[in-house]
C-alpha cells in the first residue's frame, strides 16, 4: 500500500524522466524508430497519468476540498491544454502534414510547460487531501490511482468527456480501442511503473 502522495511523486518523477529522454532524441529520418518509442513511451505515460487523476483524484478533491469544484475545473482545464500539447507532440511524431513545419523544440517546450502547470496543480490537490484525509483513505486512493492509470486511455482524447459517468464510459471504451491500434500499430506502450 502506498499513499496518494507516493503515488503521485512517482508518477510525475517517471514523467519527467520520459519527457527528458523524449526530448533529447534528435529525430533521425534514417532510423525514426528510435526516437518514435521514447516519444511514444512519454505520451502513453503522461496520457494514462492525467485519466487516472482525473478518474481518482478530482472527484475526492471536488467531494473532500472546501473549494473542490472550482479546484478540480482548474485542473481539469490544465491537463486538457496539455492533452493538446500532447496531440501535437504525436502528431509531429509521426509526420502530421499540420505539424511538419513546427520545430521539435517549440512542441517539447509547450509540453514542458503545461505538464508543469499540471505538475503544480496536482501537486496541491494531493497535499491539500492529505491535511483532511485519514491515512487509510490517502492509501485507498494511491492504490486506485496506481491500478487505474493501466487500464486509461494510451492515446491523448482532449475533447471526450473527461468526468462523470459518461468520462468514465467513453475513456474506457477508448482505453481498449488505443490498445488495439497500440498493438496494429507496433507502438510502444510501457506502463508506468507501481511504486
Amino acid at each position: 500500500m502506498t499513499t496518494l502522495r507516493d503515488t503521485v511523486d512517482h508518477h510525475l518523477n517517471a514523467l519527467t524522466e520520459r519527457l527528458d529522454r523524449a526530448a533529447g532524441e534528435v529525430p533521425d529520418r534514417h532510423r525514426p524508430g528510435e526516437g518514435r518509442a521514447c516519444t511514444d513511451d512519454f505520451l502513453v505515460a503522461a496520457t494514462q497519468h492525467l485519466t487516472a487523476v482525473i478518474q481518482v483524484v478530482l472527484p475526492a478533491a471536488h467531494h473532500r476540498l472546501s473549494d473542490g469544484r472550482d479546484a478540480a475545473r482548474e485542473y481539469l482545464l490544465s491537463a486538457k491544454r496539455l492533452e493538446r500539447a500532447l496531440v501535437v507532440a504525436k502528431a509531429k511524431q509521426y509526420g502530421q502534414a499540420q505539424n511538419v513545419g513546427r520545430a521539435w523544440a517549440e512542441v517539447w517546450r509547450s509540453v514542458r510547460e503545461n505538464l508543469a502547470a499540471v505538475t503544480d496543480l496536482e501537486r496541491g490537490l494531493v497535499e491539500r487531501l492529505a491535511e483532511i484525509l485519514t491515512e487509510a483513505e490517502t492509501q485507498a486512493l494511491g492504490d486506485r490511482l496506481a491500478a487505474a492509470a493501466p487500464r486509461s486511455p494510451t492515446r491523448p482524447h482532449p475533447h471526450l468527456p473527461h468526468r462523470g459517468f459518461a468520462g468514465s464510459v467513453v475513456r474506457g471504451v477508448w482505453g481498449r480501442a488505443d490498445r488495439v491500434w497500440d498493438e496494429l500499430e507496433g507502438r510502444v506502450t510501457r506502463p508506468l511503473p507501481a511504486p
